[in-house]
């Protein structure tokens, strides 16, 4: 990208080339796919001449072309760059799917020449068409059943879908356009397409003035990445045209502060702080390199290296001061702290980096006592300022004791899982009870970009046996277009006992191997899905979603304990716990051989583009297991002893191999052949005896009489 210099502004340099027009103009580029195969490339005969096809609707091997830099060329350094504008001649036909994308690649990340080929970018298909490629800014444009435009940096999709027209099949252009601040590091885009090449004709604004904070890729070339889905698009470029504009550098009075920064911090451009000044006079020290009006330690040279606030000694207004936070991500005292200056939060747990200290006592949100590098500081599964909310503490990976059934209601009743985000998007979160739930609850799903997330529960005990099993979990959906969220019952055996198990692009079919699975899709029409070990057995049955409030599903399996045949009821409800108007999406659906044993519970969403959000509460999950059988307790011993003082009454105890922390339910009956649901629980939240391998229950005032009783032990779900 060889860039010749257009014009002189004052203050500033422009540099403007035409990166491509395909006419031999010894334009220095890669192309190539991810999938294998080269694109059709160069071809004669376009309005301008030769031109490029990047697609030439066969089947996608997502091929892209990749303009050099030349690193040894100053003129091709961007470096500080306040404005960069891009056109394009383009030409799309027999559009099906997919698109193309355009991304600006920071060279410090993806080097001056080469391909970056994307194929499953964060995980995920779909890249080229929306510029995710880390450590870039893109623009995509989506042309499968919608034509869409995104706006996106670093991977993560800003602006979610955004409608455009595709001019008709001959050519056209487009251009866009960005204008940034050298010191905030804000910009904003301008995206325009036109309806004939040079960016003539009727025009529409796509994004104007769409705003990007912290826009810190500052040398970048080109990438141009097309993906069709089957045979079902062509694409043809030409004219390719990239002028940056970089201003020039000014220090009026050479104490090496650029004038901008100066003035945007208040400080004199004409004062170099010496004495005399380069005006004769003495110099304010304070306004010199070496100066330090905020007193934080740090000179105004340092400040700018940092890009932090030479006039406030703390930039980020986080408790610390600048000089402290070295940014290193380890702490070693109070005096380097491992944290940002230009970020208050640096490790993203709720709380300022100025009351976290792990070398004081935890006495409340104000002095946590927890690692402001490390979200999570006593690594139980729960980020510090949640536990702080739940009024746990946060440095001491305290027992967790779950209730009966709960596998997670986020009101502090010892769930442990993980949380993970894939593709474009971010983690899930925990929020606050507000007056539209019943307590603390968990958002799974924002309302933005193209996300898949995941939320998959720790395993709290051994399953195997299990006979019958009743899941269910309120939800609230809302801005409902798609994708659907899926709910997975884990094989531990093949997952392990935590962690999370993504399946990309499948999240709302829950198609996971080594799981069973129920999908809620909601794209396009709500059905739902029954899932055997990844493979979809049951097809898409459509049931009514409830939207806008809370409400709830309920997922029951009935197993027979020979044969493993298992049968599989799917309920939806329009209130939570199971409560309101009912819908019986599956009725007895047969798998036959279900074979999984011990498994623990994940929740996944999806949604592509601005297009659902999700939250989740009450995630509950109850387990009959047959007694004798793997993790199934046995009573190892059972005795019995007339009631001192009361001779018509015997009371029996009962004693079981157990494991300290956990809780058990005792049931009785006295016939063995009825359902548990008829048996008697004495009692649902019994803790194991503290350092013993074995647990002892002891039941009263049965009648001397009494012929049989039979008892059971459950683990407390």
């Amino acid at each position: 990208m060889a860039l010749s210099l257009a014009s002189l502004t004052v203050g500033s340099i422009a540099s403007g080339t035409v990166l491509a027009d395909f006419d031999g103009n010894g334009v220095s580029y890669t192309e190539g796919t991810s999938e294998g195969g080269l694109p059709p490339g160069i071809t004669p005969g376009g309005p301008t001449g030769s031109f490029f096809s990047l697609l030439n609707n066969v089947t996608s091997q997502r091929p892209y072309i990749a303009f050099d830099s030349d690193e040894n060329d100053p003129v091709d350094d961007y470096t500080g760059w306040t404005q960069a504008t891009l056109t394009m001649d383009f030409r799309a036909d027999n559009i099906l799917a997919d698109g193309f994308g355009i991304n600006f690649l920071d060279t410090s990340v993806h080097g001056h020449t080469g391909g970056i080929g994307y194929e499953n970018g964060l995980g995920a298909p779909g890249v080229e068409e929306r510029a995710l490629i880390p450590n870039s800014f893109g623009v995509g444009f989506r042309t499968f059943q919608a034509t869409n435009a995104t706006v996106t940096y670093d991977a993560v999709d800003l602006s979610g879908d955004v409608a455009y027209p595709v001019p008709p099949p001959t050519w056209a252009s487009l251009s866009i356009n960005l204008e940034r601040n050298n010191i905030t590091k804000e910009a904003t885009l301008d995206l325009t397409v036109y309806d004939q090449t040079g960016q003539g004709g009727n025009s529409q604004n796509i994004f104007t003035d769409f705003a990007i904070q912290d826009f810190l890729i500052e040398d970048f070339r080109v990438q141009i990445g097309g993906r069709t889905g089957g045979s079902a698009m062509t694409l043809e470029l030409d004219n390719i045209e990239l002028d940056v504009t970089v201003p020039e550098v000014l220090d009026t009075d050479g104490d090496g502060l650029p004038d901008e920064w100066e003035v945007f911090y208040d400080l004199d451009p004409n004062d170099n702080g010496l004495d005399p000044n380069n005006n004769g006079v003495p110099g304010d020290p304070d306004q010199g390199a070496a100066g330090d009006p905020d007193s934080d330690g740090l000179t105004n040279e340092e400040e700018l290296a940092r890009d932090t606030n030479p006039s406030s000694n703390d930039s980020d207004m986080d408790g610390l001061t600048d000089d402290v936070e070295d940014g290193g991500g380890v702490w070693r005292g109070r005096d380097q702290t491992g944290t940002s200056p230009s970020n208050a939060d640096s490790d993203g747990d709720g709380l300022l980096d100025g009351v976290e200290d792990p070398t004081e006592p935890f006495v409340d949100e104000n002095q946590s006592g927890s690692d402001p590098n490390s979200g999570d500081s006593d690594e139980d599964g729960l980020g510090d300022g949640l536990e702080i909310d739940l009024g746990r503490n946060p440095t001491i990976d305290d027992p967790i004791n779950p209730s009966p059934g709960i596998v997670a209601d986020f009101d502090g009743n010892g769930e442990s899982f993980m949380a993970e985000a894939r593709r474009s998007g971010r983690k899930g979160q925990w929020i606050p009870a507000n007056g539209n739930s019943d307590g603390n609850y968990y958002a799974l799903l924002e309302n933005i970009g193209d996300t898949g997330n995941f939320i998959a529960f720790e395993s709290a005990q051994d399953l195997t046996g299990w006979e019958n099993f009743s899941f269910q979990m309120d939800y609230l959906a809302q801005n409902v277009q798609a994708d659907g969220f899926g709910v997975n019952f884990l094989s531990t055996e093949s997952h392990g006992d935590s962690g999370v198990v993504p399946v990309l692009s499948e999240e709302e079919r829950a198609l996971i191997p080594n799981s069973f699975g129920v999908g809620f899709r909601t794209f396009q029409a709500t059905n739902s899905t029954i899932t055997w070990n990844g493979s979809d057995v049951s097809g898409d049955t459509p049931y009514t979603l409830t939207t806008d409030v809370w409400a709830s599903v309920g997922i029951d399996v009935a197993r027979d304990p020979d044969t493993l045949d298992a049968t599989v009821n799917v309920t939806v409800y329009d209130q939570p716990d199971r409560q309101g108007n009912a819908q019986n999406v599956f009725t007895d659906f047969a798998i036959p051989a279900m074979d999984l044993e011990d498994f623990r519970v994940q929740v996944a969403g999806r949604t592509g583009g601005s297009a659902m959000a999700l939250a989740i509460d009450n995630v509950k999950l109850f387990v009959d297991q047959i007694p004798g059988q793997g993790g199934a307790l046995e009573i190892s011993s059972i005795s019995t002893e007339i009631v001192p003082g009361n001779p018509d009454t015997v009371s029996v105890t009962i004693t079981w191999n157990s494991r300290e922390g956990e809780t058990y339910s005792i049931l009785a009956h006295d016939n063995l052949a009825d359902e548990f649901d008829l048996w008697e629980e004495l009692n649902d939240s019994y803790n194991a005896t503290p350092g013993q391998e074995t647990t002892s229950f002891t039941e009263t005032g049965i009648p001397v009489g009494t012929v049989r009783r039979f008892y059971v032990v459950r683990n407390g779900l």
